[in-house]
């Protein structure tokens, strides 16, 4: 944890020196150290163990059946794990880090002025959903950024083009075919504004009440269009998940009320992220009840990285924008830390181990 958080200030603070044109080096130093961090890991996370036993098992077969109907996991997944036999898992880890953390550094470049480059920084470590968690789940954080590299041509009304950029990503995890019709979101030119949130307030709640008849009809779905090997997630959510109450739940509705709404101070492209953004937070009542609506949802909030330091650059008043600053920093930092002592995920990310502790190559 500790580890995390020393890596975490200072590459923020060289985020926020990017700011300054003569110092504009420090936000892609920023990502080096982020992805030497991350790049080097050992056993850190829940998945770590399950990805470097599969890549063992996976290459001691000699003839591997791609297109078998009982494999779970994915064939593009199972093509990297036998294209980086050679080279060992390690190396695996060091290029899919430095892919994803590329991808970020141009989505980030792209549409965050550079005057708030640190709190995209911000976002992406200390919120437990992104980097923590990502650096467990290897195969959809790949997806994840294959999908986001389809933005451009979903604002430029390329449908086919993000339609098979999506459907590539699909190769790596499936879960992504689930979120296809995005790709048409191009062709949604409404602004939100007030209306907006009133209809998202709405939808939010209408979700919250029919969950469990929403979850029902995703399952039908899934076995439908051939993804029946995720339903076990929906099981996993009932077992797991519980409804959020209290303060959390106001800020997740505050929040998505401030997207909304400063959606329509948006150019059209960055407006497209911020409808992205309140995807996420409309799908998140579901994900109180199904772990696989929640990973769905991983794929939208992604864009936070982009539209928050946007939404909070969006807010006029000065000191209204401090203080929602200062909330979402609170919240953020409160949700790091809980993330770090929970049952869940703190055995398995609390001590940061590094390859170079490891006795063989892998």
């Amino acid at each position: 944890m500790l580890e995390t958080i020393i890596i975490g200030v200072v590459c923020v603070l060289l985020a926020f020196l990017a700011r300054y044109r003569q110092l504009s080096w420090a936000f892609p130093l920023s990502m080096i150290i982020l992805f030497v961090f991350l790049g080097i890991r050992y056993n850190w996370g829940n998945d770590y163990p399950q990805y470097i036993d599969r890549f063992a098992i996976y290459n001691s077969i000699e003839q591997f059946n791609y297109f078998d109907p009982k494999e779970r996991w994915e064939i593009g997944w199972i093509f990297l794990y036998r294209l980086f036999k050679p080279l060992g898992f390690f190396s695996l880890v060091i290029v899919l880090t430095a892919f994803e953390l590329g991808v970020y550094y141009w989505f980030i470049k792209r549409y965050v002025p550079r005057e708030w480059y640190w709190f995209a920084v911000f976002v992406f470590i200390f919120t437990p959903d992104l980097m923590l968690i990502e650096a467990s789940m290897m195969r959809q954080t790949l997806a994840m950024c294959i999908v986001l590299l389809s933005v451009p041509f979903i604002f430029k009304k390329r449908f086919i083009i993000a339609a098979l950029i999506i459907l590539f990503a699909s190769l790596f995890h499936s879960s992504a075919k689930i979120i296809l019709p995005i790709v048409f979101l191009g062709y949604v030119n409404w602004r939100l504004g007030t209306r907006g949130v009133v209809i998202g307030v709405a939808l939010f709640m209408v979700l919250l009440v029919a969950r469990a008849i929403v979850s029902s009809i995703i399952e039908d779905t899934l076995s439908t269009i051939g993804l029946s090997k995720y339903t076990y997630y929906l099981e996993e959510g009932k077992e797991e998940s519980e409804l959020a109450t209290g303060l959390g739940f106001i800020y997740k509705i505050f929040l998505m009320c401030l997207i909304l709404y400063y959606e329509k101070k948006q150019d059209r492209e960055r407006g497209l992220l911020f409808k992205l953004t309140a995807l996420s937070f409309l799908i998140a009542p579901l994900g109180f009840i199904a772990q696989l609506i929640i990973r769905v949802g991983a794929y939208f909030q992604v864009s936070m990285l982009v539209t928050y330091p946007l939404l909070m650059r969006s807010i006029d008043n000065r000191l209204a924008r401090a203080l929602i600053i200062l909330m979402v920093m609170t919240f953020t930092l409160y949700d790091f830390c809980t993330f770090f002592f929970s049952e869940t995920w703190g055995l398995h990310f609390f001590e940061y181990h590094t390859i170079f502790e490891s006795f063989v190559w892998k």
